[in-house]
């Protein structure tokens, strides 16, 4: 993000500008670290691998919690590594959650590149991973979804049956998404040529049709994806069971370093994981 800011200030404002857009450029792939700091957690963590598409093997982290209500299926969004996810971690198993969370192909040690269409099929192999290989009921199932990977989020709870979705920092579509990228003083000189494979994902489309309880929570001084998408998200929503919470000084990425979004998690589990018969 830092290269294209300094790209659009080297530029001026002497003339209309076209700043190309293509898949490979909303990808932050960035390799990292093991996962040693769990060794010292009461949780429990497996480390596995599952296959998406024809032959491409993805690591990820099952992570159980000893009184689990349920599993967390978490989809990040763009330079998200499960490897410097610790705050999202703890916010989700202190809640008495399993959690399933991965890196997409090309991110951290997995292979392949970083695609729409691949990382789409990422998220609906780790869904069949967890029902089909951990034999898990998609009744205790939640998908939860952080910003870009809101998309993969819609159309995994779109497809498979789940107790409940929840979007965070979401965004509505690519054009609205690109739009935020830029102060309103430079928008008239500068616009995004968003490539075509992006604009195709609208999470205003499938919300319309998506009906398991939904929990929309942004943060209200989000500056990339600002709370009148989630707004807007929460209005099209079929769901008779939505809730829209939107947090006062809250950010884009530092709601779960906070209680009240920590409170807000299990309150939305407990209302939506049914318990086993």
């Amino acid at each position: 993000m830092i290269r294209y800011v300094f790209l659009i200030l080297l530029m001026g404002m002497a003339s209309c500008t076209t700043i190309k857009i293509d898949e490979a450029d909303v990808f932050d792939v960035k390799r990292t670290i093991g996962p040693e700091y769990f060794k010292q957690t009461p949780l429990g963590l497996e480390e596995v691998t599952f296959v998406a598409g024809e032959d491409l093997h993805l690591k990820g982290w099952f992570i159980t919690h000893p009184s689990a209500k349920g599993t967390v299926l978490f989809y990040g969004g763009n330079g998200f590594l499960k490897e410097t996810a610790r705050w999202l971690i703890k916010s989700i198993t202190d809640q008495q959650m399993n959690l399933f969370v991965f890196n997409y192909r090309g991110y951290g040690d997995n292979p392949g590149k970083p695609s729409v269409s691949g990382i789409k099929t990422d998220g609906m192999a780790a869904y069949n991973y967890l029902v089909h290989a951990r034999n898990i009921d998609p009744s205790q199932i939640i998908i939860h979804s952080h910003s870009l990977g809101t998309l993969i989020g819609s159309y995994v709870a779109e497809q498979k049956s789940s107790a409940g979705l929840v979007l965070e920092s979401p965004i509505t579509d690519a054009k609205d998404y690109t739009d935020k990228l830029l102060p309103k003083l430079l928008r008239p000189f500068i616009r995004f040529d968003v490539d075509s494979s992006l604009l195709m994902d609208s999470n205003t489309n499938r919300i319309s049709r998506i009906s398991v309880p939904l929990l929309v929570v942004v943060g209200k001084n989000d500056p990339i994806t600002p709370p009148a998408m989630a707004k807007t998200l929460y209005r099209v929503s079929v769901s008779h069971e939505k809730s829209l919470k939107i947090l006062k000084n809250g950010s884009h990425n530092d709601l779960p370093q906070r209680e009240d979004y920590r409170l807000i998690l299990s309150r939305f589990y407990s209302k939506a994981i049914r318990p086993k018969s």
